[in-house]
């Protein structure tokens, strides 16, 4: 056999067919484990050329990024006169295909924003010349025929307008349908589709990589087909960028024994191969460190999936020494034993907190980096975490993408760097307020009070997003001189509850005075807002949770230890109005849920703070 690393423009930029044997399975890769990663790999190189080709960001010069696809196994096919070159695809076929579909929605995309160059190189991925194929067989003009089940909806792919059969489920269309909405999306996103298209085409043509694999005649494929896809075990990330450092202290002069004693052997205890969920995905702490300060060094969001690959880049690029990489390394790795030990209500611990129940790590690399420099002042960092975490809620309350983050912390990582260690933390907030892009926009007031209104809070929200809320809402009204600080990890286990229950119709009366469909509308809106909404240490049931209100209260009273409850829902607040105190406790209506969101808001705006 014979094997080479080769760019996609090599597998689909020639007059090649690549032909799946009928035999094979049908298409099954899906959005979550396949299509998702695929993009966010051709995304994050678009966006690194078009980074390079505005000069925004310094460049390794000879050395750009080349993203791996993985392996392809192929077999020449028998020459017939007449016919184009064809290979058989005895391992790869998934790949090959999903990448058909993604250049397709890419071509389609160019061509929406008159992309004109683009367009036309896009469509030279996904067709064979016309003048070769023959007459006979018009499926020759496809790059890619896959197998039987496969063939229809295939040829459904290439059509480039919208909407694209909206009704059909196969898998191939849905795929299109996903990188449609993905790639127009991320083209129509900044100033200039035009140039960003021509960004992603010279991604797709010179930053993509496979191994390509060809059998010659002597090569059993189906042996091989099946050693490809035995499941051994894998070497961490780290164990390889472990590995590489060592050999390179060697190489140096050092002690290796000295310098692992030192300042590997720490690596080794449990804690850091436990593995922890970031994302959709698991992962080693040592290999989270690793990813985080690679990061810091690059500026750059390295996947774990790149580590590897991308240190060696940075080593080779930059001839560190491996005992100074080993320093470096053994600080960062004190730095992030200290912020995973950091209690929920210091600001950083509550940020870290928080980016948990999100399942985000984003701004981790900038956490970690004001950390490890052990001239910045506490109170600088606390500024910067209130910051982040400022941004990070006003923007999901506003029901904002948190699409463009890994850009926003790793740019502001990067100026960050640069600072004096005194206003570092001012430095970075003032940062983010600059921010105009919508991807970016930190909400102001006006927008973040609009959100905190809506009726449909409760379902928007929902989850996580919606403790990490309420959360932060008990922690301020019980203020920084409370004995018994509330952190955002308590609320995770605690259960949202409806003060006004959602089935509401036994035992809580419309108001007389207003007509019956104005009330039930008036009812419908106040449901789901801020002010009907609150947590609980012990989940109601359902017989007191949609109870008559004095049960429901003494209910409440009994498990009050939440300012939430005790302080605005079973007692009116210190600023109402006298002749609202007086009924307060009455009933839960309309009017009651309107003023506890109006005093709720307040405290959100003191809680997450935003510059003028």
């Amino acid at each position: 056999m014979r094997a080479d690393t080769v760019q996609l423009v090599h597998v689909f930029g020639t007059d090649r067919r690549h032909v799946v044997p009928v035999f094979q399975r049908p298409y099954v890769w899906n959005r979550e484990r396949n299509w998702e990663p695929l993009w966010s790999d051709v995304r994050m190189a678009a966006e690194e050329v078009e980074a390079e080709l505005s000069g925004a960001v310094p460049t390794l010069i000879g050395q750009p990024r080349a993203h791996f696809l993985g392996a392809i196994v192929l077999e020449r096919l028998p020459p017939a006169p007449g016919r184009i070159l064809a290979m058989n695809v005895i391992d790869g076929q998934q790949r090959l295909t999903t990448l058909q579909v993604l250049l397709a929605a890419c071509w389609a995309a160019a061509k929406t924003h008159a992309a004109d160059n683009a367009e036309a190189l896009l469509k030279l991925f996904l067709h064979n010349t016309e003048q070769l194929v023959h007459p006979n067989h018009p499926y020759e003009r496809y790059k890619v025929w896959p197998s039987l089940p496969d063939r229809d909806a295939f040829k459904r792919i290439f059509i480039s307008e919208l909407p694209l059969f909206r009704a059909d489920e196969h898998g191939l269309v849905t795929a299109r349908r996903y990188f449609d909405d993905e790639v127009r999306a991320w083209l129509a996103d900044c100033p200039k589709p035009v140039d960003r298209a021509d960004a992603l085409v010279i991604a797709l043509r010179e930053r993509l990589g496979f191994v390509e694999i060809q059998l010659e005649g002597q090569d059993d494929a189906q042996v091989i087909f099946e050693t490809l896809n035995d499941r051994g075990t894998r070497l961490r990330a780290s164990d390889l960028v472990k590995n590489t450092l060592f050999r390179l202290a060697e190489q140096q002069g050092q002690d290796v024994t000295t310098l692992h004693e030192e300042f590997w052997a720490p690596f080794e205890a449990p804690w850091w191969a436990e593995e922890v969920t970031t994302g959709r995905f698991k992962r080693a702490r040592i290999d989270l460190l690793l990813s985080y300060w690679l990061s810091i060094q690059i500026g750059q969001e390295v996947p774990i999936e790149r580590l590897f690959a991308d240190f060696r880049r940075w080593q080779n690029s930059t001839n560190a020494l491996a005992v100074d990489v080993l320093i470096d390394l053994a600080h960062h790795g004190r730095a992030m034993r200290h912020l995973e030990g950091l209690a929920g209500v210091d600001p950083t611990g509550q940020l870290l907190q928080v980016l948990d129940m999100l399942k985000t790590t984003t701004p981790v690399p900038i956490l970690l980096h004001l950390r490890a420099r052990d001239g910045v002042p506490r109170e600088q960092r606390e500024i910067a975490a209130r910051a982040i975490e400022s941004l990070i809620v006003r923007r999901f309350v506003c029901g904002l993408t948190t699409k463009d983050y890994n850009r926003l912390f790793l740019s502001v990582l990067q100026t960050i760097r640069q600072a004096e260690d005194v206003g570092v933390g001012e430095l970075l907030r003032d940062q983010l307020a600059r921010q105009t892009a919508e991807s970016r926009y930190w909400p102001n007031d006006s927008d973040f009070i609009g959100g905190l209104l809506q009726d449909n809070l409760y379902r928007t929200l929902r989850g996580p997003r919606l403790r990490v809320l309420l959360a932060g809402l008990e922690s301020q009204l019980r203020g920084d001189k409370s004995e018994q600080p509330f952190s955002p990890a308590q609320a995770a286990n605690l259960s949202v509850e409806h003060l006004l229950p959602q089935e509401w119709a036994q035992h809580y009366p419309l108001p007389a005075n207003l007509p019956e469909e104005q009330a039930k509308g008036s009812r419908a809106a106040a449901l789901h807002q801020l002010g009907n909404l609150t947590l609980t240490t012990k989940k109601l049931n359902s017989s007191i949770s949609n109870g008559p209100w004095a049960q429901k209260r003494a209910e409440l009273n009994k498990y009050g230890v939440l300012l939430l409850n005790s302080a605005t829902v079973l007692q009116p607040y210190e600023t109402m109005p006298a002749e609202v105190a007086q009924r307060w406790s009455e009933g839960w209506t309309e009017e009651q849920i309107g003023m506890r969101t109006c005093i709720l808001i307040k405290f959100a705006l003191k809680n997450w703070p935003r510059p003028d």
